[in-house]
């Protein structure tokens, strides 16, 4: 495929023809379930392929619908402005590897990425749903962990330099952000981030005090100012993913590392390795708490050594309900392949019902859901590496409807609840 010409406008205003995204921002930013049900519908086309390193999925939804999906890696993005039928040329983006996934702001419409891990805390900003980008600085303030290593000289923040013995932040990885619903912090900015000390080891063969571990970022001033979350209940945890639900708490759902990478650090491994850490906050995504190891998802793709994969989550757009999907590789924590979506009722308590996407490769994950009152309404998207000749040979979207993922395999873990009409 040609790739387009870069767009994007460092320090200055993107111009487009196209309706500005401030316009559209007060649709409704949920809706009823019916949308969702109906006939069953699938289907999956190919939207970056080539290398053998088509790596790195993002994906999100503008408020008015555009859907983005991003082959991260290569900072490469399409569009699509019918729902996912079709797909725009590729582009390529002046973001991509280490920033975080796309945040969307529900206040103004605008689409933002943030930028860490080099030392100039900044963001691109589109106010076009995509079609231009525009880089502006802002300040990232510290959680009291950072605070206090700072005032002590113990530990220091920079930017990616092995040799600096520093730690960095960075976003690599995420879900897509969220704009907060729910609460009296509504209106807040949230995506996941990482808090990484510089070393040499893959992240499941550092030592205790090299783990890396999961935080958040917030924003409540629209993306200038950014607050570190503090970090999640348990190390040796990135590449992470978080939900509001209809009461307001935030759940968090992360990657491990709890196994080994380097064979010659092989050790019998518990159970437990193979799956998901969550926790919830009760405060807008300041604190976490209630950590859990889930007993239902799978923290697939680590080849029998437990070191976890990237996974999809996210929560459909329905009033007064928690219906959330995780994506991720059902093997056990073998081999990367058989992609698969569980679905959950209840806010992640049980997740009665799970669906093959795909038996062939299948690594990294992402999920998005349609928005009320726009081309995307009551799809459900799911973009993730894989192909027929090998997991990282090309990028596929499936879009579907719930009903559709309704037709599954029962986990054993919950029901169906009651008010679920199909």
């Amino acid at each position: 495929m040609l790739v387009a010409a870069l767009v994007w406008i460092s320090g200055t205003q993107a111009i487009s023809a196209e309706k500005p995204a401030g316009e559209v921002a007060d649709r409704p930013a949920e809706g009823p379930l019916d949308v969702f049900l109906g006939e069953p519908q699938f289907e999956k086309q190919n939207v970056f392929e080539g290398g053998g390193n088509v790596r790195e999925p993002y994906l999100a939804v503008a408020v008015d619908g555009t859907v983005l999906v991003m082959r991260n890696y290569a900072r490469q993005l399409r569009r699509s402005s019918d729902g996912g039928q079709t797909w725009s040329p590729i582009v390529e983006v002046p973001f991509g590897f280490m920033d975080s996934n796309i945040v969307v702001d529900e206040n103004s419409g605008d689409l933002m990425s943030v930028r860490l891990w080099d030392g100039q805390d900044r963001l691109w900003r589109s106010r076009d749903h995509g079609q231009t980008w525009t880089e502006q600085p802002i300040t990232l303030e510290f959680n009291q962990a950072m605070k206090r290593w700072d005032r002590a000289g113990e530990k220091t923040r920079g930017a990616l330099d092995p040799d600096s013995g520093a730690y960095y932040l960075h976003a690599n990885a995420s879900e897509a952000g969220i704009t907060l619903r729910h609460s009296d912090r509504r209106g807040r900015l949230l995506v996941t981030a990482t808090y990484r000390p510089h070393a040499s080891e893959h992240p499941s063969d550092r030592r205790p005090e090299d783990a890396i571990i999961s935080t958040a970022i917030y924003s409540d001033d629209g993306g200038t100012t950014w607050q570190v979350s503090d970090w999640f209940p348990e190390a040796y945890t990135e590449e992470a993913a978080l939900v509001e639900l209809h009461d307001g708490r935030i759940y968090y759902n992360t990657r491990s590392h709890a196994g080994f990478h380097d064979q010659t650090k092989a050790r019998p491994l518990a159970e437990d390795t193979w799956l998901r850490r969550t926790a919830i906050s009760r405060d807008g995504g300041q604190t976490w708490e209630d950590l859990r190891i889930s007993r239902v998802l799978i923290d697939g793709g680590g080849y029998g050594r437990g070191y976890g994969m990237k996974g999809g989550l996210v929560r459909l757009p329905v009033q007064g309900h928690d219906i959330l999907l995780y994506s991720n590789a059902d093997t056990a924590g073998g081999a990367r392949e058989r992609m698969t979506v569980w679905i959950s009722f209840d806010g992640g308590e049980t997740w009665p019902v799970k669906r093959l996407i795909d038996a062939g490769p299948g690594a990294y994950s992402s999920l998005a859901a349609g928005r009320p009152g726009t081309s995307s309404e009551g799809q459900i998207f799911l973009l993730y590496e894989g192909g027929p000749t090998g997991r990282y040979d090309a990028m596929h979207v499936a879009r579907m409807n719930l009903a559709w993922l309704l037709d599954g395999q029962a986990t054993g873990d919950g029901e169906l609840p009651d008010w679920l009409s199909r």
